[in-house]
């Protein structure tokens, strides 16, 4: 049993149409509220050539139940959900914005990763090599190349303790950069700029109430990171902040991790990562749900840091609301705190982090939405592969997958009747 659309605007009157292969022995269809528990109304509808048509407006947001009762007492199910008249008007992507290719530690190139992401039902990625922009590029300048049906932004993991000390940071961590219009690293190769920039930071913060565990010398750099990416018009994200690295220590102090939640101009907080942390990910949700944030709320991320193709990619990943499919519309996106943090857990059960009702919309699409979304995807990066493989053009096939992608999107929305 299908049923089109599937996301309706609150307050609306809606057209429906509902595909049974048999359509006898209906005895009544009801519709129900599950936000409200007292909500049920019966349908007035009619049949034409197996398709049951009716009108109806949802009173609540949220997601509402249609059930087909018949007359041998079982009954069929199908599910909708109401939105606003803002969020209406946004389209669910699928992203990840932290991965590593041979630029850096990763396994694998990262036209490999583009491949393999769109092949784990991704939308966006963006290639996040330690304190490389280069990586990022390659894999944007691969994917316009071929075609690839996937926005790829620029990316780079910052070691905020500068890049000799990758891995121990010296409890100043990693930040992403992500979409910056150039590389963080590249700014800090200008010793004597970089320590005159990083003074003024200090005397700065020194004038400032923060936390008095922190050294203004020390946490100037996290400062400096996120100016720095800020200033190149990208977006900053903490990276697994409650990960454990060496001499049982946290790779980030933690005096900088909230200081940084609470004062900062970070847009936003990786709470699903590095698959080693997965038992602190909670911890990471809660320190960053409890902070106030001065300058903006603080949208959550999960993202794979997968370091080859073959595994991780599509375990964790990221829900961003937008108004296209773009680069642009994804940052307006983050910007305004529109993602929802998901971790894939055993059974195909998932978990949640993001605002309430963002959650709930998402938990929705992931059961109506996206099968069918990540199996064509799945499809296209499969053609993509025997294409280079071949050395032949699948275009036609290519195409038709990709028609299939926009048709499942515009009957999930009803768009062909707006």
């Amino acid at each position: 049993m299908r049923i089109s659309p599937n996301v309706v605007e609150q307050n609306k009157v809606i057209d429906y149409h509902l595909t049974l292969k048999n359509t006898s022995n209906i005895q009544s269809i009801e519709v129900l509220s599950r936000g409200d528990f007292y909500h049920k109304d019966t349908l007035e509808y009619k049949i034409e050539n197996n398709t049951i048509q009716f009108s109806y407006k949802m009173p609540y947001l949220g997601e509402f139940v249609i059930k087909v009762n018949f007359t041998y007492k079982e009954s069929k199910t199908v599910f909708l959900y109401c939105l606003d008249e803002v969020m209406i008007r946004l389209r669910p992507l699928k992203g990840d914005l932290h991965m590593h290719s041979i630029y850096s530690d990763g396994k694998t190139t990262p036209f490999a990763l583009v491949l393999a992401s769109l092949g784990a039902g991704m939308d966006f990625i963006s290639i996040s090599d330690h304190d490389s922009y280069e990586g990022s590029l390659d894999a944007i300048q691969k994917a316009k190349q071929n075609n690839i049906d996937l926005v790829v932004l620029a990316g780079e993991e910052v070691s905020v303790g500068g890049k000799k000390d990758m891995s121990i940071a010296q409890g100043n961590g990693h930040i992403l950069s992500v979409n910056a219009n150039r590389s963080i690293e590249e700014q800090r190769r200008d010793t004597k700029k970089y320590e005159k920039e990083l003074q003024e930071i200090t005397e700065i913060l020194k004038k400032e109430d923060i936390d008095k565990n922190i050294d203004p010398v020390h946490y100037a750099k996290n400062v400096w990171v996120i100016d720095k990416i800020k200033e190149a018009k990208g977006i900053s994200i903490l990276a697994h902040p409650n990960w454990i690295y060496r001499d049982e220590k946290y790779h980030l102090h933690q005096a900088f991790y909230k200081e940084m939640l609470k004062s900062s101009h970070l847009d936003g907080v990786e709470v699903f990562g590095e698959e080693q942390i997965k038992e602190h990910n909670n911890m990471t949700h809660l320190t960053a749900l409890q902070t106030k944030n001065k300058h903006k709320y603080l949208a959550p991320f999960a993202n794979s840091d997968a370091h080859d193709s073959d595994h991780e990619i599509g375990e964790r990943f990221t829900i961003i609301f937008v108004k296209e499919s773009s680069a642009s519309s994804l940052m307006d996106a983050m910007k305004e705190g529109l993602t929802c943090a998901i971790h894939k857990r055993e059974n195909n059960e998932h978990q949640f982090i993001g605002k309430d009702d963002l959650a709930q919309y998402v938990y929705f699409l992931l059961k109506e939405y996206y099968p069918k979304h990540s199996s064509l995807k799945s499809r296209l990066a499969k053609l993509y592969i025997d294409q280079l493989i071949n050395g032949e053009s699948f275009e036609k096939k290519i195409n038709r997958v990709k028609r299939k992608l926009i048709a499942h999107t515009n009957d999930f929305y009803g768009l062909k009747d707006r």
